[in-house]
């Protein structure tokens, strides 16, 4: 595979259909038999074989239709890849059982509504739990008819209008950043890497391949197959890698003795690793420097030279803290704020950079929407936005009408800029930069009284726009019809509703949850309960002054940016900057330095053109390995425990 092969568009005419009766079979056969299997093990331990899946099912039906004569296409390999983990991964109605459980549970009951007096539980709407005194908790069943009307308006605003959303999203932004100015999407070369080297076949690449994957086989047995087996099989716990990372934020060698309140560590996950290899150096470096300015002198400053600004992070912050529980409290107490400046600053800079491109596919799609012409998908993308978009407000206004509606329509062209920004970041740097509590950021900042905003919102678009975008690059590198992708996902998306509730409703009937039966969600849940309680009666606030520092950093960066490009001739990579300030050292860490490995080491020993041709495809071997092994143990040692468990 050139390179040359990774930049080039690839026809329309030249497409061909991936959603065949192989591809779907592939999903029907990973509803029905791994999301099961992934559901019971995130309930007993808070794992996951979703992505692991993937490269099983993958690697098997293509070995598998080798031998039989009938081999799996590009194109149904591409299906698959893309949408298994998702059909195996998304339990939803696991949900509505935690739903259940929130307005049931005696520690959400100790919580008051601030607007009524009356415990959290008991102002709950019922379009989004069954009352609290329903005999469906009693029965625990899904087909109560309390669980109807929260599941069909679940499933209409998350569901149908989300899906919609993002489809339009993804065929605008898609039609900028892979047509009118294209970014490279690192990780979309990993994935068609991996494609085309199982489907194809050739005897070099599949030696490459073989080797990353024994590699990555051989470090994720040891990082994650010995602890599983001997914590699995025999309670004791053995880690000869610590997982998932090296906390270097306390402890004999903890960066808390120089600067309290930091956070810092490196990952020891190897895709953290293997991602270097795939990066420009340059954009690593930015990476590290803005993970290590937020999380480590960022948190630091926060905690004493800006103390009197942040005092739950003060009070909240203790030496000896882990690495995981500084970020939680860290994120929570100082960075949502920013974050959400730093994703609308990069919204402003990005339409300011490509203005032309935004305002000439804007135009187009008007153009095509208004006369024709063009992809009926792409023609079609503004009013499908609109009118998802519309519909969803007024779903909104419709169950909460007392919150500000004009307040609530400011998430249409919200929508917008986050798929734009959020697009751009993954493209250029392989984050995923989705500001997180978004919605309830904007319930604290209109100043709305009342809980029930909290419980429902209107659709916010642009979660899934980056993902799918680097996904129609992958489309087009093994010439897939767009179209089949989105069809592909819409069938996802009705198996794993429909198997998540036989799935999810034959666990809850076997024993309660939370319960010992499965032991995750005894730990999990109350935290998860005590956290959003806490949302919910404004116990966690949101600085709008933070929201703006952020944006106004930002915007300064840009700024800067364009003078020094003029002044000085050298470019200062913001994007990369800022999404490193997403991105918490350990993660930044490892890529960097598995960039410097890769340029250093394993350029000079391959050679500057193999490296360049071949390292997608190490990434995608490593990849593979890791998941095959980590999804082949977890399933081995849940059938052990299973055949000894006893439902009661």
């Amino acid at each position: 595979m050139s390179k040359s092969s990774l930049s080039t568009p690839v026809a329309a005419s030249k497409a061909k259909p991936g959603l065949t009766w192989k591809s779907v079979l592939a999903l029907l056969f990973a509803a029905a038999t791994i999301l099961p299997v992934n559901l019971y093990l995130q309930l007993v331990s808070g794992a996951t074989i979703a992505a692991a899946a993937t490269y099983i099912t993958l690697v098997v039906l293509t070995e598998l239709g080798s031998l039989l004569g009938s081999p799996i296409t590009k194109q149904e390999a591409f299906i698959i890849f893309m949408l298994t983990s998702i059909v195996a991964g998304s339990p939803v109605y696991i949900n509505f059982v935690y739903r259940s459980y929130f307005v049931t549970s005696p520690i959400v009951r100790t919580f008051r509504d601030p607007y009524t007096g009356r415990p959290l539980p008991e102002v709950v709407p019922s379009f989004w739990a069954p009352p609290y005194d329903s005999q469906a908790h009693v029965l625990r069943s899904l087909l109560h008819p309390d669980f109807i009307v929260p599941q069909m308006i679940s499933h209409l605003q998350f569901g149908i209008l989300f899906i919609i959303m993002e489809i339009a999203l993804a065929m605008f932004v898609s039609s900028l950043y892979l047509e009118a100015e294209p970014l490279p999407f690192p990780l979309a070369e990993v994935n068609y890497s991996l494609i085309e080297t199982l489907t194809e076949r050739t005897e070099e690449r599949m030696g490459i391949f073989l080797i990353s994957m024994i590699v990555g086989a051989f470090y994720s047995f040891i990082a994650y197959g010995i602890p599983t087996i001997m914590m699995g099989l025999f309670n004791v716990p053995l880690q000869l890698i610590p997982i998932p990372w090296i906390d270097l934020t306390t402890g004999y060698w903890g960066v808390e003795k120089f600067l309290p309140g930091a956070c810092f560590g490196v990952s020891t996950d190897i895709l953290a690793f293997a991602t270097g290899f795939i990066l420009p150096l340059r954009v690593l470096a930015y990476i590290a420097a803005g993970s290590i300015t937020a999380w480590v002198f960022g948190n630091w400053m926060a905690l004493t030279a800006f103390r009197e600004y942040f005092p739950e992070w003060v009070s909240e912050w203790k030496s000896g803290m882990s690495l995981s529980l500084v970020w939680q409290r860290s994120l929570l107490r100082v960075w949502i704020g920013p974050q959400i400046g730093f994703i609308l600053g990069l919204s402003l800079l990005s339409f300011a950079w490509s203005y032309k491109a935004v305002v000439r596919a804007t135009k187009s799609l008007v153009r095509m929407t208004v006369a024709g012409g063009g992809s009926s998908a792409v023609r079609w993308s503004l009013p499908m936005f609109l009118g998802a978009a519309i519909c969803s407000l007024a779903i909104f206004h419709m169950l909460i009408p007392d919150f500000p509606l004009h307040i609530a329509a400011l998430t249409i062209p919200l929508s917008l800029l986050l798929a734009v920004v959020a697009t751009r970041i993954r493209g250029e740097t392989t984050v995923y930069a989705y500001p997180p509590y978004l919605w309830w950021i904007i319930v604290y900042a209109s100043g709305y009284p009342k809980v029930d905003a909290f419980f429902f919102q209107p659709v916010i678009g642009g979660s899934y726009a980056p993902l799918w975008t680097e996904a129609l690059k992958v489309a087009k590198l093994t010439e897939t019809k767009e179209t089949d992708f989105f069809k592909g996902f819409v069938l996802a998306w009705v198996l794993y509703c429909v198997f998540s509730l036989i799935f999810v409703q034959f666990f809850w009937l076997m024993a309660p949850i939370p319960s010992y039966v499965y032991p995750w969600t005894v730990i999990s849940w109350p935290i998860q309960a005590i956290t959003e309680s806490m949302w919910y009666t404004r116990q966690i606030t949101a600085r709008i002054n933070t929201i703006v520092f952020g944006f106004a950093l930002v915007s300064a960066l840009g700024c800067l940016q364009i003078a020094m490009v003029k002044l000085a001739g050298f470019t200062l990579d913001v994007v990369s900057l800022i999404s490193g300030t997403l991105t918490i050292p350990p993660s930044a860490i490892s890529m960097l330095i598995g960039g410097l490995f890769g340029n250093y080491v394993l350029r000079r020993a391959m050679g500057e053109t193999r490296w360049r041709e071949e390292r997608a495809l190490i990434v995608a071997g490593i990849a593979t390995g890791g998941g095959i092994v980590t999804g082949i143990l977890a399933a081995l040692v849940l059938m052990f425990k299973s055949a000894w468990l006893k439902p009661f």
